[in-house]
């Protein structure tokens, strides 16, 4: 292990320990810390993937019920979903009651993207083409996709697909007690993204469950923040060429953030701007 990525943990376990100090959280602390680490996660990991809901308008959404006019229906249904998946995964793991498992992955992403609809794709030679998208269900056809530079990345194929997540899931299976939570759920996020099982909804469902996994180590989830794309797809660049603790330290990153987050709203601290609703139902021009 790199000293960079020890020194990284070590500081993980340092915060995390400052945080279970505090724990349990009193009621209000825990509302005003599960509504901000809410509204980020649903934003963020949605954003990233080209959701159009603004943050302003993804807080009306989920806190409000207000539907911003305008925008696409997809969109609002998958914000819903995701939203839905996040409070669930937060019940599950209270609750402790279900295991991480291929049936309960494929249950995540029917919710997340609910109905079956079609999406612009390419065949392995680069054209073009429809494809239509089953919530839940493996990919049926190849899912790579064209960089950039015109190059074409190439996922796991639908006939690897199911051996290579079973592969994974006995990975996790073996590793999950062995390894820090950051480095079990930090591996879990590439591989997955790296087979790209489904054929979309592949990005936020590996951020869906690595903080699960995270969660169920009692970490608070890691958000990825959209406006920090470029780094995130650069880390992501490393671990292609071989470099995997690269990947582990960006999500590392992120989640110190969290858990200083936490450890603010524990100590009472301000964690978030108040909203004025006026003015946010007015700029959303419904």
């Amino acid at each position: 292990m790199k000293s960079e990525l020890k020194q990284l943990l070590d500081r993980m376990d340092q915060l995390k320990a400052e945080v279970d100090k505090y724990k349990p959280l009193k009621p209000e602390q825990e509302q005003r810390l599960m509504q901000k680490v809410r509204l980020d996660w649903n934003y963020h990991s949605s954003h990233v993937e080209g959701n159009t809901l603004t943050y302003g308008e993804t807080k009306a959404l989920l806190f409000w019920g207000i539907t911003a006019g305008g925008k696409p229906i997809k969109d609002i249904i998958e914000m819903r979903g995701h939203d839905k998946v996040v409070q669930l995964l937060y019940e599950i793991v209270k609750e402790k009651g279900r295991p991480l498992t291929e049936q309960f992955i494929s249950e995540m992403h029917e919710i997340i993207l609910g109905e079956p609809y079609d999406i612009d794709a390419i065949t392995p030679d680069g054209q073009p083409k429809k494809r239509k998208v089953v919530p839940g269900r493996y990919k049926q056809l190849p899912n790579h996709v064209k960089t950039k530079d015109g190059s074409i990345f190439y996922f796991a194929t639908p006939e690897e697909t199911p051996a290579k997540m079973n592969d994974l899931m006995n990975w996790f299976k073996e590793n999950d007690s062995k390894l820090h939570p950051l480095i079990t759920a930090a591996g879990f996020y590439y591989q997955f993204v790296r087979i790209h099982p489904f054929d979309d909804g592949n990005g936020r469902m590996a951020r869906i469950l690595m903080n699960f996994i995270l969660m169920m180590h009692d970490y608070p989830p890691a958000i990825i923040s959209t406006d920090d794309r470029e780094g995130y797809l650069q880390s992501l660049a490393y671990a292609d060429s071989g470099d995997l603790d690269k990947f582990i330290e960006y999500i590392g990153v992120q989640e110190i953030a969290s858990l200083e987050l936490v450890l603010k709203a524990a100590k009472g601290e301000i964690i978030e701007e108040e909203v004025d609703l006026d003015k946010l139902v007015k700029s959303l021009k419904i």
